[in-house]
């Protein structure tokens, strides 16, 4: 089995039970767990508050699990939001969550690699959260990230020397997955080699991640994508 495999295996497995990381009302031991993997919640809630636009805009979200962004965007004014994900139990999670909100004529949560997606169609705001950590080869994505998105894109990257790195290795190397960090210096290459000049971005501490946050290009202004 390929790690691909395997990390798709994982998160099938524990769709419902990463989901829970973004709520409150859960059991002690959860919450005290949970607060290792805070990061998740907090660059939720950082892209959040940096995505919106005026007028009609659009999101993609790469890797999106179980749909959080998607249906909080859609909330804060997205008049389209497209969710890609490998895992079926993520995508399954995120269409229900969508229907019982009343926005599933909005959001559009489809099951499929990144790479394997062939849509034409470009994005006002991109994202790919927690989903740069299982590349071993993040160049082609980032550009084609780069390539889809009209005016914002936001994307994590696990630091290389964070106290958590050992246990997050050992873990998914007794689980035979992949998973893999960045220094920052190797961030700041990987941007350029996708196109996007230093001036147009910036990365922000997050603590155990960084956040690359950048404009691609076009006027702030949303562009009707959709």
């Amino acid at each position: 089995m390929s790690s691909v495999s395997r990390v798709q295996r994982h998160f099938d497995r524990d769709a419902e039970r990463f989901d829970a990381i973004y709520e409150t009302r859960k059991p002690l031991y959860q919450r005290a767990v949970d607060r290792l993997r805070r990061v998740v919640v907090e660059r939720f809630h950082l892209v959040c508050a940096l995505a919106p636009l005026q007028g009609r805009w659009s999101v993609l979200d790469v890797g999106c699990g179980s749909g959080r962004y998607g249906l909080a965007l859609a909330r804060s004014g997205a008049a389209r939001a497209v969710g890609l994900d490998f895992s079926a139990a993520m995508i399954d999670l995120a269409r229900r969550e969508a229907s019982a909100a009343g926005l599933g004529e909005r959001c559009v949560f489809t099951q499929c690699e990144f790479m394997a997606y062939a849509e034409r169609e470009t994005f006002d705001v991109v994202l790919a959260m927690g989903y740069f950590d299982y590349l071993r080869d993040p160049l082609p994505h980032l550009s084609k990230m780069a390539a889809l998105c009209a005016c914002r894109l936001f994307v994590s990257f696990p630091k290389r020397w964070e106290w958590r790195v050992p246990a997050r290795k050992m873990r998914f190397l007794l689980q035979r997955g992949y998973v893999r960090f960045y220094g920052k210096d190797e961030i700041r290459r990987l941007v350029a080699a996708a196109g996007l000049r230093a001036e147009d971005y910036s990365l922000i501490d997050l603590g155990r991640d960084w956040i690359l946050v950048a404009h691609t290009g076009r006027p702030e202004a949303p562009t009707t994508s959709g």
